[in-house]
């Protein structure tokens, strides 16, 4: 079992969030995500970038942030032409229960939305707009998914321990990616969140063992995240396919 030799700063880096446009024109009713719980989630992702926006004011347009934490409230904006007035239902969807509502709004006069979500769940998540009618809802295309994180602290580890064999039996290297983590077990995949940039990477060692951090990081984990200083991340642990 490695002591890992860990940076210590001032829990200065804060994580933040951009919002990415999911716009299409609506076509049939939106099919459901297949999945919620963080499976899906890229293997590695840049900064995010995409302005924030309501969509073409012409098309039937949903946007929402990339990433948020368990916690956030999230905006979640968009179009409907010739829709104005009218009451709309905002769906999560749960792969155990279906879509299901979570929050009512009206479409404005100038044919644009606005409902804010808190995130009650980690996960790649689901969301959609449904515009109320008496006989059959309709649903607004396309689905926004985003995938929410839980909060955490990390601290990293690495030089001064290279060529020593991890808890996992794994020879720690600069190029080794992983976390350590005191109870998960080794190879369980993780999605790390740090400054917009996602990276899903295996259990390959115990700890942290400093009071207040949950996650450490290997090097390589931290140089692909641009982690340079303990402080806080986001996680969710990758749940394994059915079957």
């Amino acid at each position: 079992m490695l002591q890992p030799r860990r940076e210590h700063a001032p829990l200065a880096a804060v994580l933040t969030t951009a919002l990415v446009c999911c716009c299409v024109p609506a076509a049939a009713p939106a099919a459901s995500p297949p999945v919620t719980g963080g499976a899906g989630i890229p293997q590695q992702v840049p900064q995010a970038s995409g302005g924030a926006g309501y969509g073409d004011p012409g098309k039937r347009s949903v946007v929402v942030a990339a990433t948020a934490l368990v916690g956030d409230v999230v905006a979640v904006r968009g179009t409907i032409p010739k829709a104005a007035r009218r009451r709309i239902v905002l769906q999560r969807f749960d792969h155990r229960h279906g879509w299901h509502d979570v929050r009512r709004s009206r479409v404005h006069r100038t044919s644009r939305f606005l409902v804010r979500w808190r995130a009650d769940r980690s996960g790649r998540i689901g969301l959609r707009v449904v515009l109320v009618r008496r006989k059959r809802p309709e649903t607004v295309a396309p689905v926004a998914r985003i995938d929410v994180y839980r909060p955490a602290k990390a601290t990293f580890f690495g030089p001064g321990l290279y060529g020593q064999k991890t808890y996992c039996h794994q020879t720690l290297t600069p190029l080794l990616l992983g976390v350590a983590n005191r109870t998960l077990p080794c190879g369980t995949e993780v999605a790390i969140l740090y400054d917009r940039r996602q990276i899903v990477v295996p259990v390959v060692d115990r700890g942290p063992f400093n009071a207040g951090y949950d996650w450490d990081l290997t090097q390589a984990t931290a140089d692909a995240l641009g982690f340079a200083e303990s402080g806080p991340i986001g996680y969710v642990r990758i749940e394994a396919a059915a079957g």
